[in-house]
């Protein structure tokens, strides 16, 4: 029996050396076949296609009436701007959002400020940009200023909208009248 433990420890070691070795892998089988259909995913957020926006655009210095309409908004000037995508809907239902950017009085060409925007208040004159949807496919921007800038220094402003037609569902988006600019486009999916 004495002689037996020694040769069951030793033909344990061997065979656990020996079975620890692993050959090469064999040849790849044939697919299998196809498996049956998973369940049908959850609706995912609704998507925003149908947001409009236009490009980053210059007014000109021509565009900018300072005599026909602005004294019907109290204005000293105002820029009309063709935009197909504003309908008696989304005048009536949906979301306009507007924007500028380039004011030369902050020294900041890239920033970009919501509409309505004033600025001055407290260093001796104030500018203030607006906008409304005055008739079917039109958006007239407004420039009132107790000190104001010429039609030549108005081109250079650049304007830009955004259109949230009454039948996008917002789901889990906040109000776009209550974002930053930045929020918006990450909402929408729009371009800087």
């Amino acid at each position: 029996m004495k002689n037996l433990v020694p040769l069951v420890i030793l033909t344990l070691g061997v065979l656990q050396f020996s079975c620890s070795k692993e050959g090469p892998a064999g040849p790849q089988g044939n697919p299998g076949p196809q498996g049956p259909a998973g369940a049908a995913g959850s609706a995912g957020p609704a998507g925003t296609a149908n947001v409009m926006y236009s490009a980053w655009f210059l007014t000109g210095a021509s565009g900018w009436d300072t005599v026909t309409n602005a004294a019907n908004y109290g204005a000293y000037a105002t820029y009309d701007k063709a935009a197909a995508s504003v309908t008696q809907d989304v005048i009536d239902n949906g979301i306009v959002l507007a924007y500028m950017k380039g004011d030369p009085t902050t020294g900041l060409a890239d920033d970009v400020f919501p509409l309505p925007y004033t600025i001055g208040p407290g260093f001796g004159f104030t500018d203030h940009w607006d906008f409304v949807l005055n008739t079917v496919a039109n958006i007239r921007f407004l420039y009132k200023s107790d000190f104001p800038w010429t039609p030549t220094e108005l081109g250079g402003i650049s304007f830009r909208y955004v259109i949230v037609p009454s039948g996008v569902p917002t789901g889990r988006i906040r109000d776009p009248r209550k974002m930053t600019y930045d929020e918006v486009c990450d909402a929408y999916g729009i371009p800087k």
